[in-house]
């Protein structure tokens, strides 16, 4: 089977002129300042073509403090929330669709998320494409099968279409490492089913979105999305740069805004998470209070990363780790090499059982021992972290291949599993609301987004081709831009500053979850949200009283989605009596198919966030 259809995201899809791209109205919306910074702020209208009679409103509301506060709206046929994998990938099928594409960056486009890091990803595809659907093609045994037969019939059975490492350097990703003879590098032996290259980066991936008819706005939170009469008609935020607010009307929406790690722990300087910190929920939490349930999200991808020196510490960047391809060089407190016994893909049962049985280190953690020479090759240990051994020893005296040198590393989440929860066309309970992730047991893996994005952006576009531009009721985001101005100008008695809030939700999640957890934990992290949301969220203030620039601020908005995807982890985690993947409970250690084989969706039920188990899809 092959669908000639598959505008795949290797760039295989049709080429736009430069007429076309004029024509269609393309426009890279960066990080340009529109005249007059702050509230009365307003990008020109013309810059996106209004569909329907309601494409402008009065564009102002009153303030808590009585100030009008202005707003600009956009117009677009799809809008797509977040420019990495997913992201890119569903607003290119929209395009190839015929659909106008809005994509919104929470950060500078370039240089945020994923898309942004000079990072080496490693990238696998089957040694055969798929002749016919099997159960979980995607290896993610909780996945709604129906939507994963979907996606398969999407992608067809081309070996193309499957090569990851093909699409890869097409959408402008570097190409692999290659032996003396010429051959790529697999790390993987043949035969094995698999094949796996890594030192992929994916500096020019955003040079190619530029190049097509696809407005990106960067620099731009949203912080609600915008619904009328049970439908998604867009979303709501605000541009941190000049504090723009902005209200973008869409006929399909697509959240693709990466997975939110944040409440991860704290080291001194950051969490303990890899991921970008502009991954807070905000989506997900806005589709949680508009009624969407929440799924997988007790479900984290983890691995180990350095935790010394603090200013370092959980950075993939700059720091030094292993994930489940590279365990060889891990070692307990004894310096006994405990993982080379390991052979499962998940490998944080292993670790997690070192450490609770006190053989770990002070740090929570265990170590990484690369002072015997072969270490640092490269099936040992990833290039990213291996470049960064020269960088210690040079920058900060820390030479960690001197005999007797262990590396303190511990558990991070490098992914969350919690999104909204989606149908087999990749469509929210939210109608118009379309998502890359909410599936089932999913933890970001690279070809998954790509394809599941794919079809997300597709069948996005389909909806919106069949839409009227809807009607609106512009107090709904009047109400949203009220609500967030007065996250800024509140003050209270005794005030509480955000970042106060922020590292007291992580070190209480991250003391309930790591190495593992148990239902006292778990209820004691539970009393400690309630008592975050009820007592310290209404004292929190912000210093800064600005609209330009002001992160205080969006942290202050950023809490109310943390703590909320934070409760549902914390709500599944405690309904789940059992242990899978990498979810770990030391009072229920083993797997139970029997009762649990099934996900877990949390939905805000009469005001209070309700767990409950939620049966597999089947196809």
């Amino acid at each position: 089977m092959s669908n000639e259809e598959f505008n795949s995201p290797a760039g295989g899809g049709a080429r736009v002129s430069r007429r076309q791209f004029f024509k269609a109205g393309g426009l890279f919306a960066g990080t340009a300042l529109f005249a007059g910074a702050g509230l009365t702020a307003c990008a020109p209208q013309g810059e996106l073509p209004a569909t329907g009679e309601d494409a402008a409103p009065a564009a102002a509301v009153a303030g808590a403090d009585g100030t009008m506060l202005t707003y600009s709206v956009y117009d677009t046929d799809v809008l797509v929330i977040g420019t990495g994998f997913g992201g890119m990938a569903a607003a290119m099928q929209a395009m190839a669709k015929g659909q106008r594409v809005l994509m919104i960056d929470k950060a500078s486009f370039g240089f945020s998320g994923a898309q942004g890091m000079n990072w080496d990803q490693e990238v696998t595809w089957p040694d055969e494409a798929p002749e016919s659907f099997e159960f979980s093609n995607f290896n993610d045994t909780l996945a709604n099968q129906k939507l994963v037969k979907n996606v398969w019939e999407m992608v067809g059975n081309e070996a193309e279409a499957w090569n990851a490492m093909l699409w890869w350097v097409r959408m402008g990703g570097t190409t692999w490492n290659r032996l003396p003879d010429g051959s790529i590098e697999n790390l993987i032996s043949a035969g094995q089913g698999v094949n796996l290259v890594q030192r992929g980066f994916s500096r020019h991936h955003t040079d190619l979105m530029k190049t097509l008819p696809i407005t990106v706005m960067d620099n731009t939170m949203i912080t609600d999305l915008f619904v009328n009469d049970g439908q998604c008609v867009g979303a709501i935020g605000y541009h941190s740069l000049t504090g723009e607010y902005r209200v973008f009307r869409a006929k399909a929406t697509v959240s693709s805004v990466g997975a939110c790690c944040q409440m991860y722990g704290w080291l001194d300087v950051h969490p303990v998470s890899m991921n970008v910190p502009d991954n807070t929920g905000d989506v997900d939490a806005a589709a949680y209070r508009h009624g969407c349930s929440l799924i997988g999200n007790e479900f984290f991808g983890v691995d180990l990363i350095s935790v010394e020196p603090s200013s370092l510490g959980a950075s993939f960047n700059a720091g030094i780790g292993a994930d489940g391809n590279h365990m060889k060089y891990v070692c307990d407190k004894d310096g006994n090499f405990f993982m080379r016994e390991t052979d499962q893909y998940d490998v944080s049962r292993a670790i997690r059982d070192t450490v609770l049985a006190g053989k770990g280190g002070e740090h929570g953690g265990v170590f990484i021992d690369l002072t015997d020479p072969d270490a640092l090759d490269r099936e040992n240990t990833r290039p990213c972290y291996a470049r960064n051994v020269e960088l210690w020893k040079s920058e900060f005296g820390i030479d960690v291949t001197e005999p007797g040198y262990k590396i303190p590393v511990k558990l991070e989440a490098f992914e969350h599993g919690g999104t909204f929860l989606i149908d087999e066309n990749a469509q929210s309970q939210l109608p118009g609301l379309f998502g890359t992730r909410g599936y089932g047991e999913v933890k970001g893996h690279i070809t998954q987004q790509t394809f599941v994005g794919s079809y997300a952006g597709r069948k996005a576009a389909e909806y919106a081709a069949s839409a009227a531009a809807p009607a609106i009721d512009w107090s709904v985001a009047e109400a949203e831009i009220s609500r967030i101005d007065e996250i800024r100008t509140r003050s209270a008695e005794n005030g509480i500053r955000p970042h106060v809030i922020r590292h007291n939700l992580q070190t209480t999640f991250y003391d309930a979850y790591e190495p593992a957890t148990d239902a006292d934990k778990l209820q004691a992290c539970l009393d400690e949200i309630e008592r975050i949301k009820s007592e310290d969220l209404p004292k929190m203030t912000v210093m800064d009283k600005s609209v330009v620039w002001n992160r205080e601020w969006r942290d202050a908005i950023e809490n109310y989605n943390l703590i909320d995807m934070t409760e549902a982890v914390i709500r599944a985690a405690m309904l789940r009596e059992e242990s899978r993947d990498t979810f770990y409970r030391t009072d229920f250690p083993e797997p139970d198919e029997e009762n649990w084989h099934a996900s877990i969706t949390c939905t805000l039920k009469d005001g209070v966030m309700q767990a409950e188990k939620f049966e597999q899809v089947m196809a």
